[in-house]
């Protein structure tokens, strides 16, 4: 909303063009982020496919877990593209104390809580579809990009979040 605000406005006519660039990035993000959704549906509907294989055969038993694995690898591509993606949006925000409209900086730090919970959340996943693969090296590659990740969000909302109330107490 603060991109709305700002837009169009004498008043910040020198930044103008930086912010369209930030709406539009969150538009393309949003755009994104929907269409996590269905790959998310679909990711997970492939993961109940394998658990419904059958298994009565040792050959039976080996193709049902190798596919399995296959799936829960795909499952757990979408919520890591999901946390890069938030990601983004807080970096989108981080220009915006500085050049937005002040009238609306407030809704700067709601949207990178709102980000960093999302990005959170779908770190959440990771967590749990790598519990159930049997890959070490590749868990233990997701673990690192996956903390790594969420300390980069966390100290991004916190620098962000410190410049909006910055201005809201001025």
């Amino acid at each position: 909303m603060i991109c709305n605000l700002t837009i169009g406005k004498e008043k910040f006519a020198k930044d103008e063009q930086e912010v369209k660039a930030v709406l539009q990035g969150a538009l393309k993000l949003r755009e994104e982020l929907t269409s996590f959704i269905a790959a998310d549906v679909a990711a997970y509907q492939a993961v109940i496919a394998c658990y419904r294989m059958p298994k009565g055969t040792s050959e039976e038993k080996s193709a049902r877990k190798e596919q399995l694995q296959a799936a829960l690898k795909r499952a757990n591509e979408v919520p890591y593209r999901t946390a890069e993606a938030c990601f983004r949006i807080l970096t989108l925000n981080r220009r915006l104390p500085q050049i937005g409209n002040p009238n609306a900086v407030s809704d700067i730090a709601v949207s990178v809580n709102l980000a960093e919970a999302a990005l959170q959340s779908a770190l959440y996943n990771v967590d749990i579809n790598c519990k159930y693969i049997a890959d070490k090296e590749y868990v233990s590659e997701y673990h690192r990009k996956r903390w790594e990740l969420a300390k980069r969000a966390e100290k991004l909302k916190e620098e962000i979040v410190s410049a909006v109330q910055v201005m809201l107490v001025d």
